[in-house]
């Protein structure tokens, strides 16, 4: 693959995760506000506020997840090649210690 096709794909990989994040952040906000305004309109109590809170939450935790796991792919294919450098040429942090 060419160096150009490669930043393209790397710029549209890394608006795709943005992309993502912004929604999976979005998504459990609006649900949230959304069935806040239906049960203070049903029961006329004001827990919109609580599960608009909840909902911040929630939109976090899952944003922090879908990071963390593009986070340890992007850590595999360093731990593949040092595990190809420790086999072809043995392990590297023993001859440091030498």
């Amino acid at each position: 693959m060419g160096s150009h096709k490669k930043n393209h794909y790397e710029a549209l990989s890394k608006l795709v995760l943005i992309t993502q994040v912004g929604i999976s952040m979005m998504t459990p906000i609006f649900l949230c506000l959304i069935l806040g305004y239906y049960i203070d309109r049903y029961f006329g109590t004001h827990t919109i506020i609580f599960l608009i809170i909840l909902g911040v939450g929630a939109g976090f935790r899952t944003a922090y997840n879908v990071l963390r796991k593009e986070l340890e792919e992007a850590k595999k294919p360093d731990e593949e090649d040092r595990e190809w450098v420790k086999k072809a040429f043995g392990n590297p942090d023993e001859s440091e210690k030498r």
